[in-house]
């Protein structure tokens, strides 16, 4: 791809809407968010590309609203970039556009590409996306259960606490089975290898496995600074002149940072590398909160290194 693309397209994207904007044109337009009108985009970005134009579009992570777009863009080969919104919103603070409309998103996607000019977004593998909304699934009974079992405390006419608790077993077994789901995936092919080498590694569960394999598909594939960044765990600095400020993180892939913050605390207890590691942070006056994420990191780095050698846990040597 060229360093500017000719063509951009930014694409807001919304449950029933897609407006999108070029860089041609001073009108954006809007589709429907179904197959049909998606079909008609990706006719006319062909035509772009047989008009010898580089092609790239742009939208951001939409909750799962993006992904008939996102399919058909990967199946016709047509470069995305699928940007993070809090990226974005940065971005349009800093160049002072602060009105917010659904037309003024898709311009802003089309100008925030031809400036960064992003990298496209690799596709997920199809059973990647299969593990991630078995999760995202999971994750939601999950929160359910958590709902349920605080209303049922409320209760206290007999008929309506027994119908509740009825609904609460129903949604226990419904997670069990979900877990079964998972573990069913885990065994595909392209995933198993990796799978039990990530759950080798004490502190390391299914749940936590599929999470980051999902939702980290660059384990093993890249550095141990670069994997850290993207998951949330790098500190960066705060200094000026003579200031030193402290190093705090931000950023990156908040699911991923969700199941390693679950799995520290486990391995705390349990794996003996990282319990000694936490001890001797502990006992050098970081503060309590410092040594977990420093544990975070410190697992994430263990993990990536497990994978890019294909070697289970070895205490004596990680």
């Amino acid at each position: 791809m060229s360093k500017c693309p000719v063509y951009v397209l930014g694409v807001d994207v919304s449950k029933a809407n897609l407006d999108c904007a070029d860089s041609k044109q001073t009108k954006s337009r809007r589709l429907k968010n179904n197959k049909s009108d998606i079909a008609n985009l990706v006719k006319n970005l062909k035509k772009q590309e047989e008009c010898g134009h580089s092609v790239l579009v742009i939208m951001e992570a939409s909750g799962g609203q993006e992904q008939l777009l996102r399919s058909a863009l990967h199946t016709a080969n047509i470069p995305l970039h699928v940007a993070n919104p809090k990226r974005v919103r940065d971005y349009a603070r800093a160049i002072g556009w602060m009105a917010k409309t659904d037309r003024i998103d898709a311009f802003l996607l089309v100008r925030y590409g031809e400036r960064e000019t992003p990298a496209p977004t690799n596709p997920p593998s199809p059973v990647r996306q299969e593990l991630i909304e078995i999760i995202e699934y999971r994750n939601q009974i999950q929160n359910e259960i958590t709902a349920r079992r605080q209303q049922i405390e409320t209760y206290h006419v007999k008929p309506v606490r027994e119908r509740a608790e009825k609904a609460l077993e129903a949604l226990k077994g419904e997670l069990k089975e979900t877990t079964k789901l998972i573990q069913v995936t885990l065994k595909d092919e392209t995933l198993a290898q990796s799978a039990n080498i990530l759950q080798s590694c004490p502190g390391i569960g299914l749940i936590v496995a599929a999470s980051v394999l999902a939702y980290l598909p660059e384990l093993g594939e890249i550095s141990e600074k670069k994997i850290a960044s993207l998951a949330g765990l790098a500190p960066f600095a705060c200094d000026s002149g003579t200031l030193k400020g402290r190093r705090m993180i931000r950023g990156g892939r908040s699911k991923v940072r969700r199941s390693l913050y679950m799995a520290a605390l486990v391995a705390m207890r349990h794996n003996p590398v990282l319990s000694t590691f936490y001890a001797r942070l502990v006992a050098q006056g970081k503060p309590a909160k410092v040594a977990l994420v420093a544990v975070m990191r410190k697992l994430l780095v263990i993990l990536n290194a497990m994978l890019k050698t294909h070697t289970s846990w070895q205490p004596k040597t990680t």
